[in-house]
């Protein structure tokens, strides 16, 4: 990018950052964009200055809202991966990820693993199958290491601007407050956090249409999607309100902006291992608060948290020393975590073309062996 580039996107970025858009955003992240009159009444503004203000966003900064669904209801488990890959094999690794057809999200990473990480949702009764297949992979060497998890539902993080001064156009990053905050929170476990109680279908085709339609905009007209569903509007309408929403089919809403600058920052995951339930859901409900938190995800079964990461150059050292100071107080037991390359992100809704008659198709067989022509790089042939 040319520098008067990057110096427009700065100046354009602190100039659309008032009040008033900081506090539609927040509100976007805990309640979507469908309906403009909820919203308004949350954020206690006009329906008129609300819906100008979102419309601009769109436009100008590209602002989308998604759904993240609630995969437990779908039969659908997530898994999270980060796999390294040997030496000049970066290609393989990433068709072999593809190659499961159930992932959602792929991003380049660099440090203590210098691959890929990648998220799936993937079929329920099939959970077994995607172990096999990456310890398959790991004996074809299109991965040297991997770390692989099943985890709940992420709980996405509001935007979030309680540390930003709206009148100097600067973000003051309070860590000692964040420290307290941590040790003083609640050791309950959020219930988004909670380990599956079970995987049930409960959508049809059409439903699965919606959802994945709605993963893209969230805003989308029940007119647009009925040509993609090919039901009338009305029957979108009452499917909405009688499946999607009753059914809580919505886990949470995905607000797609930056709150900083990408030249200034970085994108993280980290693996962060805690002695106990409690110690995780202290360090978990303090990140609904932070506004360098992302998403987050418990590791079913453990004491472990993925957490995404995105936050000032100048500020990570400081977080590194505050995860430090929280392993003093024996509250983290462990932590590693890897660069995230934004340019390099990829992502898909859930597989809705692979659901037949109220099932899940994944034919293990043949993904192992497009596997091993992967591993043998007969590229033409894959």
């Amino acid at each position: 990018m040319k520098i008067n580039n990057k110096v427009r996107r700065f100046f354009y970025y602190f100039k659309f950052l008032d009040e008033v858009n900081a506090k539609i955003l927040e509100a976007l992240g805990k309640h979507g964009s469908r309906n403009i009159t909820a919203l308004a009444r949350s954020v206690n503004l006009p329906v008129t200055t609300v819906r100008f203000r979102f419309r601009k966003m769109m436009k100008d900064l590209q602002v989308k809202v998604m759904i993240h669904p609630n995969l437990y209801k779908l039969g659908l488990a997530k898994a999270f991966i980060i796999a390294e890959s040997p030496l000049g094999k970066h290609k393989k690794l990433l068709k072999a990820i593809r190659n499961t057809d159930y992932w959602t999200y792929i991003i380049r990473c660099y440090g203590k693993y210098d691959g890929y990480c990648a998220y799936f949702s993937f079929p329920a009764k099939h959970m077994s199958k995607l172990e096999e297949y990456w310890l398959k992979a790991k004996k074809l060497q299109v991965t040297s290491h991997y770390k692989f998890f099943w985890i709940t539902n992420s709980y996405l993080v509001p935007p979030n601007f309680s540390w930003y001064d709206f009148k100097r156009k600067e973000w003051n990053f309070r860590w000692k407050e964040c420290a307290n905050n941590i040790v003083n929170q609640s050791e309950k476990l959020p219930k988004v956090l909670r380990d599956p109680p079970r995987y049930s279908i409960e959508v049809d085709k059409k439903d699965l249409l919606i959802i994945k339609e709605l993963e893209k905009n969230e805003a989308i007209e029940f007119k647009e999607l009925a040509k993609i569903v090919r039901i009338t509007p009305q029957g979108v309408g009452a499917r909405y309100r009688n499946h999607i929403l009753q059914r809580n089919l919505i886990a949470s809403y995905i607000v797609d902006v930056y709150l900083f600058p990408l030249e200034i920052s970085d994108l993280y995951v980290f693996v962060i291992d805690f002695p106990n339930k409690g110690c995780l859901a202290k360090f978990a409900n303090a990140c609904r608060e932070q506004p360098f938190a992302v998403s987050y995800a418990k590791v079913v079964g453990k004491n472990s948290l993925i957490i995404n990461i995105h936050i000032p150059k100048m500020e990570f050292p400081k977080l590194i020393e505050l995860l430090n100071w929280l392993y003093e107080q024996k509250i983290i037991k462990d932590f590693f975590y890897v660069t995230l390359d934004p340019t390099s992100f990829q992502r898909q809704t859930i597989s809705y073309e692979f659901f037949e008659n109220g099932k899940w198709i994944y034919n293990h067989k043949e993904k192992l062996k497009r596997l091993e022509r992967i591993a043998r790089n007969k590229i033409a042939e894959i």
